[in-house]
């Protein structure tokens, strides 16, 4: 009954990295046996690897979505934010052909592509009437001008404190605890 059993058929099922074809040969030659769970115990079950494979699919097809998705949106940004950009009237009738907002969205966004659009440094400068070089003119007029259109740098200062108000605060701190 063994050399029944065991001939050719099976020498050719291994027990690790062994083909689908014949771990579904294996299963169907061997369908008659006593407990099929105690058996089968370390061969490879078939129906959780087509589970696993199709959902390795789908996932991989949710992320080429979302993927492709995401390249979309990147490029409508970039197309929205490279547009002709327009010098308010206000900004004009000054005498620069840049706005604070702009100035502010490059500063803020770190945007080296807004930056090149305008010219980079040099671009820039020339927007805002001023030279690399000598920097800005010491005409009040002109100072007036940029005070009206892109505000003062200044900030508020705190007032001055002694090293004792640090320390009944750190008191008061630790006693709260």
């Amino acid at each position: 009954m063994e050399k029944f059993f065991i001939d050719e058929r099976f020498t050719r099922v291994r027990s690790k990295n062994s083909s689908r074809e014949a771990l579904e040969k294996w299963r169907n030659l061997c369908g008659i046996v006593k407990n099929p769970k105690r058996r089968f115990r370390f061969t490879a079950n078939l129906s959780k690897r087509d589970e696993a494979d199709a959902m390795r699919r789908t996932n991989q097809e949710k992320l080429r979505v979302a993927y492709l998705v995401s390249i979309a949106a990147i490029q409508l940004t970039q197309e929205v934010s490279q547009g002709d950009y327009v010098v308010p009237e206000d900004v004009k009738a000054e005498g620069f052909q840049i706005c604070a907002k702009e100035l502010g969205s490059i500063v803020e966004g770190h945007d080296i592509k807004k930056l090149q659009h305008h010219g980079g440094v040099n671009g820039l400068a020339g927007k805002l009437s001023a030279s690399i070089t000598d920097w800005l003119s010491n005409d009040t007029n002109l100072l007036n001008k940029r005070k009206k259109i892109y505000g003062i740098n200044k900030f508020t200062e705190s007032e001055a404190r002694s090293f004792w108000v640090f320390v009944w605060e750190a008191v008061r701190k630790y006693r709260r605890r």
